[in-house]
């Protein structure tokens, strides 16, 4: 039974695979979140950006002078 495996060397062996399939099921999940997380930020940059220029855009329009004036009977 020479080349053979002891008892104590696969015990510790199987200690040694679950410590790192812990550690890797950990890191997996964090590199999941991180990517979750940047997809978001990305999505909410986007949707600033988009409503900075709608923003932009109205500012621009209320301060021009070539807004006519509307007459009471016909605005809202």
């Amino acid at each position: 039974m020479r080349g053979m495996p002891t008892k104590q060397e696969l015990e510790e062996k199987i200690r040694t695979l679950e410590k790192e399939k812990t550690s890797l099921v950990a890191e997996i999940k964090e590199l999941k979140e991180i990517v979750e997380l940047k997809t978001k930020a990305g999505e909410l940059e986007n949707e600033v950006s988009t409503l900075r220029e709608e923003l932009k855009t109205l500012k621009s329009k209320v301060s021009t002078s070539d807004v006519t004036p509307c007459e009471q009977e016909t605005c809202v």
